[in-house]
């Protein structure tokens, strides 16, 4: 969560320097370092300012130590009990996968299948995905089994 004084800090940083900008560049120079996107007319621009080429290499400097910082915090706040929350969303989000394409008509269900297992694919953290795989695995076998049971 970000504070006042963060943002008044993030401000400050800020201001600081887009003087090292041409006024009529500041407001491009702003939306640069925030987003990433340019006109290619202020590309051409930042090609030929040192001075600017200095203050956007600041900007994301001062913007990778942010995400470290963040990224540090947030490993310190991992504890056991989040860890062993992971599985429990893991398995609610498979379930609500499985319940959604169960509701669903025969004639959709397939493209159903498809979309939601993607998007739940690739929400599972990496390390799930294996075990994921091999529950899939035994699921389909034991279902193909009493399946052919049924027909005999």
């Amino acid at each position: 969560m970000t504070t006042i004084h963060q943002e008044l800090e993030q401000d400050n940083y800020l201001t600081k320097l887009i003087q090292s900008v041409a006024p009529n560049w500041r407001s491009e120079f702003q939306r640069f370092v925030e987003t990433g996107e340019a006109d290619e007319a202020f590309l051409t621009y930042l090609n030929k300012d040192a001075s600017a080429q200095e203050a956007v290499e600041e900007a994301f400097n001062h913007q990778v130590s942010q995400f470290e910082g963040l990224a540090a915090e947030l490993k310190k706040r991992r504890t056991p009990e989040s860890e062993e929350a992971m599985p429990s969303l893991t398995s609610t989000k498979l379930a609500a996968v499985v319940e959604v394409v169960m509701q669903t008509p025969r004639e959709q269900r397939e493209e159903v299948v498809n979309t939601r297992t993607a998007e739940f694919a690739a929400s599972v953290p990496i390390e799930d995905r294996n075990v994921l795989t091999q529950v899939a695995r035994s699921l389909e076998s034991n279902l193909s089994k009493l399946a052919e049971a049924s027909h005999r």
